[in-house]
């Protein structure tokens, strides 16, 4: 069974979600470090959330979130982003 696209979009939005909340700064403070977390979907099986930030030019931080359910998605996982501008804006 491959990975449940429709539920790590969800892990991702909801990881993505989370830092939409906070500042640039915190971002920031993101940068050169990795969070993994392990978590159990809406689907009873457990997915590998990791996310990191990078310095994207200009100010601005790109933070990406990648989903995998540890089978052969953890070759290429589902990716979400998100990219902040100094001011804390959003771009789209």
């Amino acid at each position: 069974m491959g990975l449940n696209k429709e539920t790590a979009a969800q892990l991702a939005e909801a990881r993505l979600a989370e830092w939409r909340r906070n500042g640039h700064d915190e971002w920031r403070a993101m940068l050169d470090d990795k969070e993994t977390r392990l978590v159990v979907g809406e689907d009873g099986r457990r997915y590998a959330v990791v996310s990191y930030a990078i310095d994207d030019g200009e100010g601005r931080v790109r933070m990406s979130v990648l989903v995998d359910d540890g089978g052969s998605s953890a070759l290429v996982p589902l990716v979400r982003d998100e990219i902040m501008s100094p001011d804390g804006t959003f771009i789209t």
